[in-house]
C-alpha cells in the first residue's frame, strides 16, 4: 500500500511499519483511516469511542507505537482519526504515534491466550516500557499532545471517576 505521501515497508525490527515518502511540516495531514468499527478492543483496534473502536485498513494497521511519536490524530467528520505531522517528518522517516492519543485504557481479555503483550520496544530516548494509555498519561504529555489526540477523550477528564 503506497500513496504519494507514504509507503509501507518491513521496519527490521517490528514487522511492517508506514514510512515517509516526502517531507512533511508540523501540522501537515498525512492519511485519513479507514476500517471496520467493532465494540471490543483488540491488538491492532484504534479506539474511537467509549464503546468503538476501529479495525484499521492500511495504512493504520502498520502505524507503530513510539513514546516520541511523529504523528498525532485529529478526529475527523465521520468520528475517525486522521494522521498529522506532529512535528517536522523527514522523507523516509518512519511515521509512528503514540497509542495514548486514541486508547482510554487497557480493557483486559476474558481468557489469558487473548491478552497481548503491552510492552513498548520503541526505543525511544523517553520510552515508557509499555503501551500508554490515555488515562495513565501524565499531565505534562497530555499537555504536549493537545489538538493530537481522539476528539472524545477530551471528555475523559470530565469523566474520569465514573470511567476507572
Amino acid at each position: 500500500m503506497a500513496t504519494e505521501n507514504i509507503y509501507i515497508k518491513e521496519t527490521g525490527h517490528k514487522g511492517k511499519g508506514v514510512f515517509a515518502a516526502r517531507d512533511f511540516k508540523k501540522g501537515d495531514f498525512l492519511f485519513r483511516t479507514t476500517g471496520q468499527e467493532r465494540e471490543t478492543q483488540t491488538e491492532h483496534s484504534i479506539q474511537i469511542g467509549w464503546e468503538r473502536h476501529l479495525d484499521p485498513n492500511p495504512p493504520a494497521r502498520y502505524l507503530n507505537h513510539s513514546c516520541e511519536p511523529t504523528a498525532g490524530v485529529k478526529t475527523n467528520g465521520h468520528g475517525y482519526p486522521d494522521f498529522v505531522a506532529l512535528r517536522d517528518i523527514a522523507k523516509d522517516e518512519e511515521i509512528t504515534y503514540d497509542y495514548a492519543m486514541t486508547e482510554f485504557r487497557h480493557y483486559p481479555r476474558a481468557t489469558p491466550e487473548l491478552e497481548f503483550d503491552l510492552t513498548c520496544h520503541c526505543g525511544a530516548r523517553q520510552c515508557r516500557g509499555k503501551f500508554g494509555y490515555y488515562s495513565e498519561l501524565k499531565e505534562s504529555l497530555k499537555q504536549a499532545y493537545q489538538g493530537f489526540i481522539s476528539a472524545y477523550l477530551l471528555e475523559a477528564d470530565e469523566l474520569a471517576p465514573q470511567l476507572k
